[in-house]
């Protein structure tokens, strides 16, 4: 397997979303630093990565939804400990700025969006036990923390974790026979992020070091 785009941002990558249409997907992807949020976004077809523009102020409690080329809409949060909806917005693209405010989320045509994300299973599970095991017996190491796991037609794919010096993030890509075809660090210690890796049209995708998207062709 070889990579076949990657791309940096100036800031830590918070969050990726799918958005547009399933002839023509992109990914929404949201930056955070220094207080701010920028939103971008990456035309899987063309590869093509644009900022879109700088978040409003009240960015953290925006969760996106869904969108196409000319709107995004998100649902805000309101600020508490169990925060609820506070509204649903919509923001025009081209230029960035607010358009409308509803307390209801619009009826939108579902995406038949084919992408896939892994399982995820906690050290605090029964079930983790048995990864611990498996990668003990079969790769010599001993994972902790937690395991992202997707079994596709005739890959598996893990996103793990282990301790040298540090807590270090790996993804791992076998065949049915646990031949490993892919073993790569994505981040380590202040770099893990929230992120795991998402899988769609076999196009495997992650970001490493909190700040670089990856994309591998064809598993």
């Amino acid at each position: 397997m070889s990579t076949f785009f990657e791309h940096s941002f100036a800031e830590p990558i918070w969050s990726i979303r799918y958005w547009g249409t399933p002839e023509e997907p992109r990914l929404w992807i949201e930056t955070r630093g220094n207080g701010e949020a920028f939103w971008h976004s990456c035309d899987l077809s063309s590869k093509n990565v644009m900022l879109l523009g700088k978040a409003p102020a009240d960015y953290a409690q925006l969760n996106f939804h869904s969108g196409d080329e000319k709107e995004a809409i998100f649902i805000k949060l309101q600020q508490s400990k169990n925060p609820g909806i506070e509204s649903i917005q919509t923001y025009s693209l081209e230029p960035l700025k607010l358009i409308k405010e509803e307390k209801s989320l619009p009826i939108i045509p579902k995406n038949a969006f084919s992408f896939q994300v892994p399982q995820h299973y906690d050290e605090s599970q029964e079930y983790f036990k048995d990864f611990q095991a498996f990668f003990q017996k079969q790769f010599n190491e001993t994972i902790a923390k937690g395991i992202d796991y997707f079994e596709g037609n005739d890959k598996l794919l893990f996103s793990y974790y282990l301790y040298d010096n540090g807590w270090k993030n790996y993804l791992r890509v076998c065949n049915l026979a646990f031949d490993t075809i892919l073993l790569e660090q994505i981040a380590e210690g202040d770099t893990i992020g929230y992120q795991t890796f998402s899988i769609l049209n076999e196009q495997l995708i992650f970001v490493k070091d909190k700040l670089k998207l990856k994309i591998y062709e064809k598993l």
